[in-house]
Order: structure tokens, then C-alpha cells, then sequence
């Protein structure tokens, strides 16, 4: 009922055209989040849908840098909104006990779940069971990160889930090349992030990249031989406040919405 008084709606994911189509009259923006065009629009069953929202979106926006392969075949105008922080959800960084690295993401194709585990593996033979390596028991592939030797945790609450990574001493990424919120969510916490980054995706991002899984390791390990000094250097928290800071989004997206509507 909120939405039938709305000047604008605001769509999150492709496929949920729907909700904008039984209310024509309401201009609406469509936000693509990452498997909708990636993957669901190359699907039969799913095309039509995001197709729909596509043609009669007053604006397509999406999420993370990689996207833009993909959405602008199909929306020749969308624009990459940089995904913000929630700075004040974010617990303070408290690493302790024996060394942990934390793997961030679910062990699976999307998120480079065969690479991550050759980074896994990596690291487990130059740490030489003096780290703890723990991760999601989630994904096809988390059976196979458990067998390489790290410690699997369960799914958990957001909260929860950003307590686990605040008590990590150095955090693996996701080997897709590109940063999620879990990323984004360490960076600003301090947390050091190893992980390789797509060409040209980023400016200057502040994590901690390797040549290969091998490189990745040596990055591990010149981490945890002082976590806070390397924190420190990387100054990431700056990095995430200038390009997926809150006020950045916001102001971004005020300039989406006023555009649209001055369009209609």
C-alpha cells in the first residue's frame, strides 16, 4: 500500500519486474544485484522477466563493477552504483587468540569457489597448522574446503556473521575479481583482505593481492606476522568512506531519482 502513494519505486533484483508491473503509473528504477543478470537472464524461464523490467525501468542501476558486461547489452544506459557500507553496523575489529584467517564468502562457482580453494590450500601449506582457517559451511564446494582443512562454521545472522569476520587477523576474499559487502564490510572494519581484483575494476583498492594462490599465501603470511601494522599501512577505512561510503551512494542516487523524475 506504501508503494500506490510513491512518487518513485525503487526495484532490488531483475526478477522482481512484477511488483513494478501492476502499478504502471509509478516510474520505477530497477536494480540489478548480481545473479539476476548474470546468470537468471540468460535462463528461459527467467529472461522475460528481467527483460520486462529492462524496457520499462525509468533508469537500470547495478551494484558491482563486473556487471557492467552484462547489463549494458541489455540496458545500454545503466549505471554502476557502488554498493554502500553500513558503517555503524560494523563491530570494532578485535582479533585474538591464535591466528585465524576467515574465508568470507560461500564455496561456490560465482563467488571463484575453485580458485578459492586452491588459495585454501596454499595457505594451509605455508601455514603449517600454526593458523586456524575457518569459513562458511556453504556452498557445492564447502565439502572440499572442509577436506583441505579448514574449519567450518555455520550460516549465521548478519550480526553474528560480522563478529566472526572482527575476530579474524586476516581475511581471504572472494576469487571472482570482484569485492562484495563482505569485503567491504572488513576494509572498513581493518581487517586486511588478500584477494585479486579484476583489471581496471577498482581504483587503488586497498587489499592485499598475489600472483596466483602461491602469491596469495605469501601475502597471508607477511599478514599475520604483524595484522595491525598492515592494517594500519592500508589505511582501508579511508578507501571504503571515499567510494562506497553512505553519502557517496546517496548522492548519486538523489541524482538517479532526480532525473527520472524531471523525465516524467
Amino acid at each position: 500500500m506504501e508503494a500506490l502513494r510513491a512518487d518513485l519505486m525503487h526495484v532490488h533484483f531483475g526478477t522482481r519486474g512484477g511488483v513494478a508491473n501492476s502499478r504502471p503509473v509509478i516510474p520505477f528504477v530497477m536494480h540489478w544485484h548480481g545473479t539476476d543478470i548474470r546468470t537468471t537472464y540468460h535462463t528461459p524461464k527467467g529472461r522475460p522477466n528481467v527483460q520486462w523490467g529492462a524496457d520499462h525501468a525509468a533508469a537500470v542501476v547495478y551494484s558491482t563493477p563486473d556487471l557492467r558486461q552484462h547489463a549494458e547489452p541489455v540496458r545500454f544506459d545503466a549505471i554502476y552504483l557502488p554498493n554502500p557500507v553500513d558503517f555503524a553496523e560494523l563491530p570494532a575489529w578485535t582479533p585474538a587468540g591464535p591466528p585465524r584467517v576467515v574465508f568470507a564468502s560461500r564455496w561456490e562457482n560465482s563467488k571463484g569457489g575453485v580458485e578459492q580453494l586452491k588459495v585454501a590450500a596454499a595457505i594451509r601449506d605455508v601455514v603449517q597448522g600454526e593458523v586456524v582457517l575457518e569459513g562458511l559451511d556453504w556452498g557445492n564446494m564447502a565439502s572440499e574446503a572442509e577436506a583441505l582443512g579448514v574449519r567450518l562454521v555455520p550460516r549465521m545472522p548478519k550480526a553474528a556473521y560480522l563478529q566472526w569476520m572482527s575476530g579474524a587477523h586476516c581475511i581471504v576474499g572472494q576469487s571472482s575479481g570482484i569485492m562484495g559487502m563482505s569485503e567491504l564490510q572488513a576494509l572498513s572494519m581493518g581487517v586486511p583482505v588478500l584477494m585479486n581484483l579484476g583489471e581496471g575494476y577498482y581504483v587503488d583498492a586497498p587489499v592485499l593481492e598475489g600472483d596466483g594462490p602461491e602469491g596469495l599465501a605469501a601475502q597471508a603470511r607477511h599478514v599475520l606476522e604483524d595484522p595491525l601494522a598492515v592494517s594500519a599501512q592500508a589505511n582501508a577505512r579511508a578507501w571504503v568512506e571515499k567510494y562506497h561510503g553512505p553519502d557517496a551512494a546517496v548522492e548519486k542516487l538523489a541524482g538517479i531519482y532526480r532525473g527520472v523524475m524531471a523525465g516524467h
